[in-house]
């Protein structure tokens, strides 16, 4: 009797703690603390102590947010090591930045080397300058434009461009084009051209193209040239509009749409 007594009592303890862990709220997650006395977050905890004007403390915060992959506490640590003058420090988290391809980190990467004044430093300085309004932009771009010629009037063109930074910082860029065009227009062209960074969205540029054309039912040399402006919108694409000319064509004005490679590419596999 009394071992029956015992083990319906250790039953009903048991159900009672298995009720009591199933309807007891788990604690939500707290957020990693900064420093002894944070509750935040470290980049918010640097926010908070930027607006007390606490910018030692604050900066710490923003380093140790960077460490945990924190690409904008990156940016704004190198800021404000640079502002306090200490370039060696500035230097590292901004290189993180910079390492992703973004333009303010080149930028800020150029003043920290301005800074420092050197011959050497003022050289990467103008590197960096150099490479800031490119960067953000895609290697491969596909274009799709409108020509109105002298010789068929209108016709389409169909481009493929090749410009990576191992080009002289997208400087330098190649491709193909293709142009159809009623009645019988028809040219493919290889070309090559020079493009010029007057800003990160203004890109006035020059081709040289050569190719084949439709003759009386057989093919004969084509050759070309073109300059235009690109009017670019970061890593998506761009707008353009160009004049040129070529043996096919005649005369011709441009307006075209170029789309990053990678895009076109993810929507021609969703389309499949």
């Amino acid at each position: 009797m009394f071992r029956t007594m015992t083990r319906w009592r250790l039953l009903v303890m048991c159900l009672f703690g298995m009720t009591a862990c199933v309807t007891t709220p788990t604690a939500p997650p707290v957020p990693a603390s900064c420093e002894p006395g944070a509750l935040l977050p470290c980049a918010q905890w640097g926010q908070k102590l930027l607006r007390e004007g606490d910018r030692y403390r604050a900066t710490e915060a923003f380093a140790k947010a960077c460490e945990e992959g924190d690409l904008s506490a990156c940016m704004t640590e190198g800021e404000l090591r640079k502002e306090a003058g200490d370039y060696n420090g500035a230097e590292r988290p901004l290189r993180k930045v910079y390492d992703t391809g973004q333009e303010s980190a080149a930028i800020a990467l150029a003043e920290v080397h301005e800074a420092r004044g050197g011959p050497m430093d003022l050289q990467l300085a103008s590197d960096f300058r150099h490479e800031a309004l490119a960067l953000n932009k895609p290697d491969t771009e596909v274009v799709f434009a409108l020509r109105v010629t002298s010789e068929a009037g209108a016709a389409t063109e169909l481009s493929f461009n090749l410009q990576p930074m191992a080009f002289n910082d997208r400087r330098l860029g190649f491709g193909l084009n293709t142009v159809l065009g009623p009645p019988d227009l028809f040219e493919i062209n290889g070309f090559g051209g020079y493009q010029h960074y007057v800003s990160p969205w203004f890109v006035p540029y020059a081709r040289l193209m050569m190719g084949a054309r439709s003759v009386g039912g057989g093919s004969a040399l084509n050759v070309g040239g073109e300059a235009g402006a690109k009017l670019a919108w970061e890593d998506i694409g761009h707008i353009n509009v160009a004049t040129g000319v070529s043996i096919a064509s005649g005369g011709y004005f441009s307006v075209g749409l170029g789309l990053n490679g990678l895009i076109v590419l993810a929507l021609l596999l969703q389309v499949r």
